[in-house]
């Protein structure tokens, strides 16, 4: 299964989700899932994001307190989930309000390792 089967895999089982990524921290996209942005250009958000990502790791490393897992942004408008894939990379979902943030957690958590064995 391909990068785009896990992503689709993902959106699909997650209510009210509207896309799945797999990304660099650098912010250069690996591969990106929409179902639909609501009028949100998600996948250039999701783009900015990872830079949040960047700065959470190093300021968790410059106060030693360990390694950044995961990461939660909400907006009015979309939540958003990432997780860690392997230090350079990690997948995220974005979802409505009133979308399982919950499943998408679990989401996250059992298919990072499949994407990470795919890298």
């Amino acid at each position: 299964m391909g990068f785009r089967e896990h992503l689709q895999d993902v959106c699909r089982s997650c209510d009210g989700a509207v896309a799945c990524t797999l990304m660099g921290v650098d912010g250069i996209e690996v591969d990106t899932h929409v179902t639909d942005g609501g009028g949100i250009d998600v996948k250039n958000l999701l783009v900015e994001y990872s830079s949040l990502f960047r700065t959470a790791r190093e300021a968790a490393e410059a106060h030693e307190a360990g390694g950044v897992a995961e990461l939660s942004i909400s907006t009015e408008r979309l939540v958003t989930v990432a997780r860690l894939v392997t230090p350079e990379y990690f997948m995220a979902v974005a979802l409505t309000p009133e979308g399982n943030f919950g499943k998408a957690r679990y989401l996250l958590r059992v298919t990072a390792p499949k994407l990470r064995s795919e890298l």
